[in-house]
């Protein structure tokens, strides 16, 4: 037996009545009021719930280029680090980039993911702080790295 509260069952028919009314709603609410752009910015939502999308934030030296990106992490510094699967002929191009706060390109690393970097974490163990990063399809790995890039 469950332990959740009993609800009472929507009929299909009033549950379809209901998102269809919600969805008229929202579209009638005016763009305006869901976001706003400001220069390279948009502010989507309002009050409490309000976020900055920083549309050129951050940037990549000419010289590499973004891929499909598959995972983010900060450190404890506010760094950003960023994983894209890449592509496997390019093994000469790094698969993590390292942003400072502000969005400024510090260092990358990692080009042994290129072609399968998936997954991001940052993780404090005692004083310091590790990289745990894996990749898929054809790479099949998992590493521990240094926040500089060194495999532990």
């Amino acid at each position: 037996m469950s332990d959740l509260p009993c609800r009472p069952r929507l009929s299909r028919r009033s549950f379809t009545a209901g998102a269809a009314a919600l969805a008229t709603a929202a579209a009638a609410r005016p763009a305006a009021a869901r976001s706003r752009r400001l220069a390279d910015e948009t502010i989507l939502g309002a009050g409490e719930y309000a976020y900055r999308a920083r549309h050129d934030f951050p940037q990549l030296p000419d010289r590499f280029t973004w891929q499909t990106t598959h995972g983010v992490a900060l450190d404890a510094a506010g760094n950003l680090y960023v994983i894209h699967e890449g592509r496997k002929q390019q093994k000469d191009h790094p698969s993590i980039f390292v942003f400072d706060p502000a969005g400024k390109f510090i260092r990358a690393f990692g080009g042994e993911f290129q072609g399968g970097g998936h997954g991001i974490e940052v993780r404090r163990e005692g004083n310091e702080e590790f990289l745990y990063v894996c990749g898929y399809q054809q790479v099949k790995c998992f590493a521990k790295l240094t926040l500089d890039g060194e495999t532990v």
